[in-house]
């Protein structure tokens, strides 16, 4: 097993990546409205990873890696929902993780 390789399983719950996407959203808006939510998830329990891009289609993405499914949406519900409109996600298990 390589050494830099993080189980996506812990305790038996299978890790999640979450794609969000953001319809009209650009990277200037995201810049300019992600500073107070990007060191929030950090202390979240559950919350590994965040990329932000814009995808093949030119839909901007925030994709989150999360130790599960319950994790994500809990802190979702609290602190996302409702704040960004027009956010579809999508929920895809992660066979694994890999970290410097």
């Amino acid at each position: 097993m390589c050494q830099d390789r993080v189980p996506a399983t812990k305790r038996g719950v299978m890790a999640v990546l979450v794609p969000h996407g953001v319809t009209g959203m650009t990277p200037g808006d995201y810049d300019q409205s992600a500073p107070p939510l990007i060191e929030k998830p950090k202390a979240a329990p559950g919350f590994m990873y965040r990329v932000a891009f814009v995808d093949q289609g030119g839909v901007f993405t925030v994709s989150e890696i999360w130790e599960s499914k319950e994790q994500h949406d809990r802190w979702f519900s609290e602190n996302i929902k409702g704040l960004i409109p027009g956010i579809e996600q999508q929920v895809v298990r992660v066979h694994a993780v890999h970290a410097p």
